[in-house]
């Protein structure tokens, strides 16, 4: 009798000093239910206003009705985004505060001699949120008008043709860098202290093209400041419909976006990430939300999320390969 006691005396111990430790608030959630405890915060790696900010702020405010707590938006710009991931690994692991990134924070460890965290070891990804194509501009006084001219000018007279970029290893420099080597070609580099002066000194006629995100450039080319060249992406924009590919102009390859997610700590709770996930799988699923990004000339993640959550080793090989090839150095 003792004897067949003892086995379920033992797991009834175990069940008790598990109850105990949850209750204690030890490493562990209970249930997704039991989250969040208090405040949340989103870490944006950009100043306000930006996509980025806009996009955390729609999910903010979904979550806070949600989960019946505050969710504040903290614009966190510096450093290529570094500052921020610095915030976030600062921070307990308890699913409280997240991360928008971007995937330029993927360059940095190629771009930099000293960056203070791994994108593949150092964030768990809870949920994509977006991914912005990119569009090659000319300046209206610019003589070529379609790729293929562009790159037979170019060629006949290397390094002539400028470029403009809102910064030395911003994506408005490696994807210029990138099309450059597909489709064997060298452009001149003219960097930026920011993407608006870039983006008006092209407008202006004192650089010949740039690259840059289609919702900044949008408003430009819809009314002629602008000639819109060819988007970045796999796919035309339903914004600029009319603009072809780059793969449809000639130049395969050189496909860059820019994928946004929400991430977290390693090590948070998994009933946190589970709460977390499902909440932003919810939002971005939304008619709002799709409203949101057609507004903005932004674009729903494509790959799915159980493959995007695996995407992370992909998304650093592939932008460590476009410093490469720009040759970009900070230090």
């Amino acid at each position: 009798m003792k004897a067949h006691r003892r086995p379920f005396l033992v797991r009834a111990a175990l069940a008790l000093a598990l109850g105990c430790a949850v209750a204690a608030g030890l490493p562990g959630l209970a249930s997704a239910q039991d989250f969040p405890k208090g405040p949340v915060r989103i870490l944006v790696p950009t100043s306000t206003a930006t996509a980025s900010d806009l996009t955390a702020r729609f999910i903010a405010d979904e979550m806070a009705r949600e989960f019946g707590t505050s969710v504040v938006v903290e614009n966190k710009s510096g450093a290529n985004g570094i500052l921020a991931v610095q915030q976030l690994l600062s921070l307990p692991a308890d699913g409280h505060t997240m991360l928008l990134t971007a995937s330029g924070l993927y360059a940095n460890p190629a771009l930099y001699r000293n960056v203070p965290y791994d994108p593949v070891r150092d964030w768990h990804i809870v949920a994509p949120v977006n991914e912005t194509q990119f569009i090659l501009v000319a300046a209206p006084n610019f003589a070529p008008r379609t790729v293929r001219e562009l790159v037979e000018f170019a060629k006949s007279r290397p390094e002539e043709v400028t470029y403009a970029s809102a910064s030395v290893g911003s994506s408005t420099h490696l994807g210029p860098e990138l099309f450059a080597a597909r489709a064997g070609i060298r452009l001149r580099h003219i960097p930026y202290k920011g993407g608006a002066q870039a983006i008006a000194d092209t407008a202006g006629g004192q650089v010949n093209i740039a690259m840059t995100a289609i919702p900044t450039a949008a408003p430009l080319v819809q009314s002629g400041k602008l000639r819109a060249l060819a988007v970045t992406g796999t796919a035309r924009s339903p914004l600029l419909p009319e603009v072809p590919t780059l793969a449809e102009a000639g130049v395969t390859g050189a496909e860059i976006t820019s994928k946004q997610a929400i991430v977290v700590r390693p090590g948070t709770p998994e009933p946190a990430v589970a709460r977390l996930r499902a909440s932003i799988t919810r939002i971005t699923a939304t008619p709002e939300y799709a409203k949101f990004l057609a507004q903005r000339g932004l674009d729903k993640e494509p790959i799915p999320l159980e493959e995007y959550l695996k995407s992370g080793p992909e998304q650093l090989r592939r932008w460590t390969e476009m410093v490469r090839l720009s040759g970009a150095k900070l230090d």
